[in-house]
């Protein structure tokens, strides 16, 4: 199976790889609102894209017409038997073997937005407890008077990798 962009189930399992992995490199890079947002489409989109349909084959495509009307033993194997999608119960199983490279694109990114979520929440909890600390930087009008806020952050690494330098 290749790729269709106007199935929603393919869509949304490439769309969730991208967003999650765009979601955590601004996670990474600071910027940890645009990750969060990120993060959250690319859970939505890694979930539908799991559990939706895959789009049924329109007759009336010219792709699909060309293929049926050109070649009468695929046309006899498609049209020969129960509903494929039907028979696998839906979802991606319904794609069988083809649905790997979907699958595995919506796992991955469920995967990088969940680190991105949590790279996020993680920024924004450390922004919380060293309140005091940030709230201090920002209003110091001096380097000294910066300096003197390193006294508001703990002993220990988390401390020292937020701490002001000289």
């Amino acid at each position: 199976m290749r790729w269709d962009p106007t199935d929603p189930v393919q869509r949304r399992a490439r769309y969730a790889l991208l967003a999650g992995m765009w979601g955590f490199f601004f996670g990474i890079f600071g910027i940890p609102s645009v990750g969060l947002l990120l993060g959250a489409l690319a859970v939505y989109w890694g979930i539908s894209g799991l559990r939706g349909r895959p789009a049924p084959a329109r007759p009336d495509s010219a792709a699909a017409g060309a293929l049926t009307g050109a070649a009468g033993p695929l046309q006899g194997a498609a049209a020969g038997g129960a509903d494929p999608q039907q028979a696998a119960g839906g979802g991606l199983a319904a794609l069988g073997p083809a649905a790997g490279p979907q699958r595995a694109a919506a796992v991955s990114g469920l995967v990088t937005a969940t680190l991105a979520i949590l790279l996020a929440l993680g920024s924004y909890g450390v922004q919380l407890a060293y309140k005091d600390f940030y709230i201090c930087r920002d209003d110091a009008l001096t380097k000294r008077a910066e300096l003197q806020c390193n006294t508001l952050l703990p002993d220990n690494a988390l401390g020292e990798i937020l701490k002001v330098r000289p």
